[in-house]
């Protein structure tokens, strides 16, 4: 069914299938592909990230993939009976002895797309300066949900932790969106970021890693504060049982190598760790999905996350100690409660 659908599509033949990061990967006539889930992108959301990809190729940037149009110039098209995007992966250019740490790599991405023209129509993946209000927005709807779940007369499992947990979050979230907001209201001078291309979530997995190069696949970029990128990637490392503090310090030294953090970048960043963005991920995702598939397996991996939340207080406990910052000497606020002991 998957070679005939790609055939029927592209006019490719599937050679070496395999999987790589979840997503299915084959070669063709010398090329390589990787087929990537559609969900719920829209066109316009798909020429947008086209439009994004276009930015950082003319800026230099190596190992964008390129979406390839079906036979009829459409942008997806039905495999195994879903909708894909198919990708042609960057031709690989063996220049390097090796290939670069992630956070160096990801500040010279970052630097690529700054200064990115707005596109010429309204858009949703412009959230530089905007998140006190969406975080707003994410925990008036999870209120609202809490309520509905609350009277509803038989609960489920995901209920009974929903139903458990919300208000300790929503008081940590309270907490990160007036962070951010004393942060915008400071009269202090500051130096500004520029606005750069950046992930919702990136993740150790939003980059395949193929030889000595990284390949960026299109999917998901919006436009924001670097540090959007940073803050997500320690999230995903504090969110698992095999937790090593070093591999943070190293991914910022890294990082920095290229791109300097100064105290209002710093603060940025523990803004946004501090606002629980998975909690409303799995909520959203969980509640919207109309069917019981996948819905057990959400259990699961919310109360994974629920069990490891310790440990992710008492990153955030620790954060500026553990990387070497001073705070207090920097005059970067911390939260009462989150003081280290």
């Amino acid at each position: 069914m998957f070679e005939r659908d790609i055939f029927h599509h592209y006019q490719l033949y599937c050679e070496n299938k395999c999987t790589i990061h979840n997503y299915r990967y084959f070669e063709s006539n010398g090329d390589q592909f990787v087929v990537v889930p559609k969900k719920k992108m829209t066109i316009d959301r798909i020429e947008e990230l086209l439009y994004y990809g276009d930015y950082l190729q003319y800026r230099g940037e190596r190992g964008v993939a390129e979406l390839c149009p079906t036979l009829t110039n459409m942008p997806n098209a039905h495999v195994d009976g879903e909708p894909v995007l198919l990708y042609r992966l960057a031709p690989w250019e063996d220049t390097r002895e090796e290939r670069r740490e992630l956070g160096e790599e990801l500040a010279l991405f970052h630097r690529n797309g700054k200064g990115v023209p707005l596109p010429p129509y309204p858009t949703e993946s412009i959230l530089f300066g905007n998140w006190a209000p969406l975080w707003m927005e994410r925990v008036d709807r999870a209120r609202e949900q809490y309520h509905k779940v609350f009277l509803k007369p038989v609960k489920t499992e995901f209920d009974q932790l929903f139903l458990t947990t919300f208000p300790y979050y929503e008081g940590i979230s309270e907490n990160a969106i007036q962070y951010i907001i004393d942060y915008e209201m400071e009269d202090a001078p500051r130096e500004e970021f520029v606005p750069t291309i950046c992930h919702d979530r990136f993740q150790v997995t939003s980059w395949l890693q193929r030889d000595n190069d990284y390949v960026k696949l299109p999917t998901g970029w919006v436009v924001d504060h670097p540090v959007r990128d940073l803050a997500e990637w320690i999230r995903s490392l504090v969110f698992q049982p095999s937790f090593e503090p070093t591999a943070i310090v190293s991914f910022l030294d890294e990082y920095e190598k290229v791109t300097p953090l100064n105290r209002e970048n710093w603060r940025l960043l523990y803004g946004r760790l501090l606002f629980p963005v998975w909690y409303y991920d799995f909520l959203e995702t969980h509640y919207e999905n109309e069917y019981d598939f996948g819905k057990k397996a959400s259990e699961r991996a919310f109360l994974s996350c629920l069990q490891l939340e310790e440990q992710n207080e008492a990153f955030l406990r620790s954060f500026f100690p553990m990387i070497g910052l001073r705070a207090e000497e920097h005059y970067i606020p911390l939260v009462d409660w989150l003081t280290p002991l």
